[in-house]
């Protein structure tokens, strides 16, 4: 957090002091044509905004005129700039075109410099390229000329755009948070912009408290006239709820400044907002507390830089964490759970290659060993050890580190009580392999060497407790159980089992290993990887008895070159790297089942390590990454690259033959609200896929093998599969059971009385209590879930026309209430409808209403009615043939409320009805949108897969509480938007629990912070 001045914040009654009279805090320099409504508007925000006694008004200089109006007026404006502290430049397409706003800019940069000029970006963008250090000046659209050429530093700026594009920017929860950042530098240098917003904030709730103070007074007057004490004591409860929602709103307005510089700080604040006081601008803060560091993987749970910006060459895991090794022999351990990495610096020079020749290790960088909680560290360069302790000294013990020299050495391990170093090393004059091992437990690191002089032979100066010679060339060193330790030449394929105390063999005799295997960290098991360019196979191979397991490791279609780079001593997880990413992938012992988490987000990951049991690490650039796999069912792949290519089924409408392969229709089904949700699946290539399951075939000679089928949810166990005419499959887990026998009987009223061209059911979506399907001429075919009544038809609202194409071709054009009361439908070319099929199951007749004009999309939102939130009735969110968003009733009159900002989004639409959002697509990222305020929240990283540059509607589906986005290897399931979803993850990310110096000023931290172990 920014260091903070401590003073009086609460103002009084009387009158702030009068504003300076000798020039001005600053001047405002805007475009007319871009900012001339805004620019005057926002200059009295910015004025009223920080009030306080003994503190002058705010002096800043607004030309309402113009220069383009009046040339002339330049020495005038000349002179207003000399008497300006600061130049505020509001940013945008207008302003970079504007001479007048260059030749303003210009006089500053000669005559002032760039350190008082203060950026505001109203529209267009500002692009610093990392790569050359420099200004994009072909990208940059919203800097005038003479700043672009000028500009040697990557500049901050605010962003006022989310105010700029919406009409009631006056309340925007960002407001408070973009003035603080403008009028904090004009108060001067050692003021911060938390004092200024908790100023600012504080005489909010010094306002709102005495009002709510003379409230109570007259109520407790009144109770004592005519006995209400009752109405005294709601004033009273109500006084604390304003200063509880006080703190709330500063909670989450101080997380908006602190974000860019201080994330995780911003993450625990507002946290605690939300904690407070959830309403609209504290979800607002927690929304993008969480999704502003979001990376593009859902999975990557952070990434944390090694101090002093050492750069990380080899990690290892251990029972809490990572230890490892940087380039110029530091070493380095990190629990993600306790805070940031720690570093013992070393005086070693850069290590090259680890073994000599003919030591088949074959790689370049150290071999790294920790005990099980990291105290210990050892790790090998081409010279010898470096052994490190970041535990508590030995009693009399000095040395925190020592390098053991001791050339030749291929391979090292520490015990897992940190009491025993292992050392495997090639002598050079002997041509000797040997194993050694030396007592750590109460020894000072600096007497594992004694100093006997140069004459001595390297391993003779060492303290060795035993040591013992071996045919092998050890690349591995792993302790066993029962006081055991395995060595293993991997060059040879050759494993050894020896006794830790003596280093003599075992009775074990030895194991060959598999040619290019990698070993879990014990070297009980070793994994292989097979590849044939479709299909990744992962083979684990258990060395006591020869017994192998294999498991599916589906690869991205775009990552090449895979390599299983670990497996963990469970031997559940395997871990995989590619040129693009990493893959863990599930090893369980029933070869249908499995799952994959395809891990990315940060560049060049290298050196990667399996932690316990729901966690990856991987170092790369002096970066620690962390991503997590618990909790979800990871990944579903697309189909087989060979599927994608061909793959065209039928039915599946136009769009599903386009260059980026088969779309998707996805389906979600959550027994309970605690339970996982169960996800299919099903491409237009007829290809269908369960998370963790697996793809699903259908009966060998089956007719509809390869054709489109609609993914429906029976129970958690069961889904049905329906084809576009109308018959059914059912599966049992993850296999298909079979033809669903009669399914086709249940809906054949509505299929075969009608028009031969509304025979084709378009969309199949689940309720609570039946399934709904829709067929082309909107005609609806409800039945219960169970499958054993006679449907009811409901004929669609506009004869026999076919008016609807499969969701694959055109998907968000049916939508179905939560609890099969109503069904939305959006016909090609004709207005919005809606049926109540509460009064079809009556026997009405007339069951149709039109709800809007022609639209592309529909979402149904449920009603809302709870003691904590306002009662809302069932609405409509639709997606315009204009682009535009709307929001309207389900029933009642009332225009449509408008819910876009101004902007460039795409036809992507999902809505979360929990946190109640719309996402749009918006280029590789999600645009957030609140329902109730039309105002976009956030964005989120996606890195969206679009076949021909265009990414469509079905990328996106909300469902049970999650998002599930397809991207360019399969379908993520990592996003969940419900308010203590994201509570959970903010406090994951912080990786921290909160502090009372983490508070704003004004707030203290309660007594059990929601962020705790």
């Amino acid at each position: 957090m920014t260091d903070r001045t401590v003073r009086s914040l609460l103002p009084t009654n009387r009158p702030s002091a009068p504003p300076r009279t000798d020039g001005y805090d600053a001047f405002l320099s805007y475009s007319r044509d871009s900012d001339g409504e805004f620019a005057p508007a926002f200059h009295a925000q910015l004025l009223d905004f920080d009030k306080r006694e003994d503190v002058p008004d705010l002096n800043v200089f607004l030309d309402r005129t113009g220069l383009a109006n009046n040339p002339s007026l330049w020495d005038a404006i000349e002179r207003k700039l000399e008497r300006s502290d600061y130049l505020i430049l509001f940013a945008s397409e207008g302003a970079a075109s504007s001479k007048y706003v260059a030749k303003e800019v210009a006089w500053w940069l000669d005559h002032r410099g760039t350190e008082t000029l203060l950026v505001a970006l109203t529209s267009g963008k500002i692009v610093w390229d990392q790569t050359s250090n420099e200004i994009d000046a072909i990208s940059t659209t919203a800097l005038p000329a003479p700043l672009v050429e000028r500009i040697d530093h990557e500049p901050k700026w605010t962003d006022l755009t989310p105010l700029r594009q919406r009409r009631f920017w006056r309340h925007h929860p960002y407001r408070p948070g973009v003035l603080a950042e403008l009028v904090a530098p004009l108060r001067g240098p050692d003021i911060s912009t938390e004092e200024i917003l908790s100023a600012h904030i504080a005489r909010q709730s010094s306002a709102g408290l005495r009002n709510r103070l003379v409230n109570m007074a007259l109520g407790v007057m009144l109770a004592l006239s005519i006995g209400a004490f009752a109405f005294a004591e709601r004033e009273a409860d109500r006084a604390n709820e304003a200063v509880n929602a006080n703190a709330a709103h500063l909670l989450g307005a101080t997380s908006h400044v602190v974000q860019q510089d201080d994330p995780a700080t911003a993450q625990l604040l507002a946290v605690e907002a939300v904690e407070r006081l959830r309403d609209g601008q504290t979800r607002t803060a927690l929304f993008n507390a969480v999704t502003a560091n979001e990376p593009a993987d859902p999975y990557l749970l952070r990434t944390v830089d090694v101090p002093e910006e050492t750069g990380l060459a080899d990690v290892a895991p251990t029972a809490t964490g990572v230890v490892g090794r940087t380039e110029t022999g530091d070493l380095v351990r990190w629990n993600p759970d306790d805070g940031a990495p720690t570093v013992l610096r070393g005086d070693r020079t850069p290590f090259g290659s680890v073994g000599g020749p003919g030591s088949g290790a074959g790689r370049t960088g150290p071999v790294v060993s920790g005990s099980a909680d990291g105290a210990v560290v050892a790790a090998v360069d081409d010279l010898g050890v470096t052994v490190g302790r970041f535990g508590p000294l030995p009693e009399g013990g000095t040395s925190r580190q020592t390098h053991l020299d001791l050339p030749g050495t291929t391979a090292v391990a520490v015990t897992p009580d940190g009491a025993t170093l292992l050392i495997a090393w090639r002598d050079a004059e002997s041509g000797q392999n040997r194993i050694g091992s030396i007592n750590l437990a109460g020894r000072d690191l600096a007497l594992l060497e004694s100093d006997d002089g140069a004459q001595r032979a390297p391993e003779q100066r060492l303290a060795f407790r035993s040591k013992a010679e071996t045919d092998l060339e050890v690349t591995s060193l792993a302790v066993g159980s029962s006081r055991t330790v395995a060595v293993a030449d991997t060059a040879a394929g050759t494993l050894e089992i020896r006794s830790l105390d003596s280093l003599e063999p075992t009775g074990t005799g030895p194991v060959d290993l598999p040619e290019g295997a990698v070993p879990s960290p014990s070297l009980r098991d070793w994994a292989t990887l097979a590849s044939d360019g479709d299909t990744t196979t992962v083979t684990l191979h258990h060395w006591a008895d020869g017994s192998v397991r294999t498991a599916d490791c589906p690869v991205p279609r775009a990552w090449s070159n895979p390599e299983v780079v670990a497996v963990d001593d469970a031997t559940t997880r395997a871990l995989v790297a590619t040129d693009n990413g990493l893959v863990a992938c599930e090893i369980g012992a029933d070869t249908d089942v499995h799952r994959t988490w395809h891990l990315s987000g940060i560049r060049r990951p290298g050196s990667p390590v399996l932690v316990g049991v729901d966690r990856v690490a991987a170092a790369s650039d002096g970066r620690i990454a962390l991503w997590s796999t618990a909790d979800t069912h990871g990944d579903v792949p697309l189909p087989g690259a060979a599927a994608a290519a061909t793959g065209r089924g039928a039915g599946s409408g136009s769009d599903a033959g386009s260059p980026g392969g088969p779309t998707a229709v996805l389906a979600t089904f959550r027994a309970e609200p605690t339970l996982p949700a169960g996800t299919a699946v099903s491409w237009s290539d007829g290809t269908v896929m369960i998370h963790g399951l697996g793809t699903v075939a259908l009966p060998a000679g089956s007719p509809d093998a390869g054709r489109p089928l609609l993914p429906v949810w029976l129970d958690a166990d069961r889904l049905l599969l329906v084809t576009p005419d109308g018959d059914a499959y059912r599966t049992q887990g993850g296999t298909a059971a079979g033809y669903e026998a009669g399914f086709r009987d249940l809906v054949a009223r509505g299929l075969d009385q009608g028009d031969p061209g509304c025979a084709t059911i378009v969309s199949a979506q689940r309720t609570r209590d039946d399934v709904v399907l829709v067929d082309a001429c909107s005609g609806l075919h409800v039945l219960d879930a169970g499958l054993q009544e006679q449907a009811l038809y409901v004929p669609g609202p506009l004869g026999t026309t076919p008016r609807l194409a499969p969701e694959w071709a055109e998907p968000g054009r049916v939508a179905v209430a939560d609890d099969g009361s109503e069904v939305a439908v959006a016909p090609r070319d004709f207005s919005l409808r809606v049926a109540d099929l509460d009064a079809a199951a009556r026997g009405e007749t007339d069951v149709w209403t039109v709800r809007g004009s022609s639209v592309d999309q529909v979402r149904l939102i449920g009603a809302r009615s709870s003691a904590e939130e306002t009662a809302q009735p069932e609405r409509l969110v639709t997606l315009g043939l204009d682009s535009k968003v709307r929001l309207r009733a389900v029933t009642g009159p009332g225009d449509p409320e408008g819910l876009d900002l101004t902007g460039t989004y795409g036809d992507v639409m999902a809505v979360l009805p929990g946190p109640d959002l719309v996402a749009r697509n918006q280029g590789e990222a999600l645009a957030f949108f609140d329902i109730e305020t039309g105002q976009k929240v956030g964005a989120l990283a996606t890195r969206l897969y679009a076949p021909g540059g265009r990414v469509r509607a079905n990328d996106v589906y909300a469902g049970d509480g999650q998002l599930l986005v397809v991207q360019d290897h399969g379908v993520t399931t990592g996003w969940t938007f419900s308010d203590d979803q994201m509570i959970a993850r903010a406090c994951a990310m912080a990786g921290r629990t909160p502090t009372a110096q983490d508070m704003p000023d004004g707030v203290t931290l309660s007594d059990t912070p929601a962020c705790t172990d």
